[in-house]
């Protein structure tokens, strides 16, 4: 019988991860770490955070224009690489947004359907 706290089945981010991760540098510069904490605690159990695909994808956005870093070195510990969102990371932005509203639209008509169609578990 399935914990009842962990849900029964997992979802992959797919591409809201990348809309998240750059809206989260878009409010406050972060380090990887702390990006990953954030989406661990923020977005919904049922999402699989893999913490590769996550440093991969803000290499990724680097390398594209998105994101710039610069390593800080704090009082204590190691070195850490700080992301910030550069002016096409912010387009890029404006357009994830936008394609999640359209598809939050489609979303919302499909359920509406959903919901008439009166089908039962029985």
């Amino acid at each position: 019988m399935p914990n009842p706290i962990e849900p029964a089945r997992r979802y992959q981010t797919g591409k809201h991860l990348e809309a998240f991760i750059l809206l989260f540098i878009c409010q406050q510069p972060m380090h990887g770490g702390a990006i990953l904490k954030r989406l661990q605690d923020e977005l919904p159990p049922v999402w699989s955070i893999d913490s590769g695909g996550v440093y991969r994808l803000l290499r990724d956005l680097e390398n594209q224009g998105a994101l710039s870093s610069s390593w800080i070195t704090e009082d204590q510990g190691a070195p850490k690489r700080f992301y910030h969102i550069t002016e096409k990371g912010i387009e890029s932005l404006k357009e994830r947004a936008e394609e999640i509203r359209v598809r939050r639209q489609s979303l919302d008509l499909f359920l509406t359907w959903w919901e008439q169609t009166h089908i039962t578990d029985e």
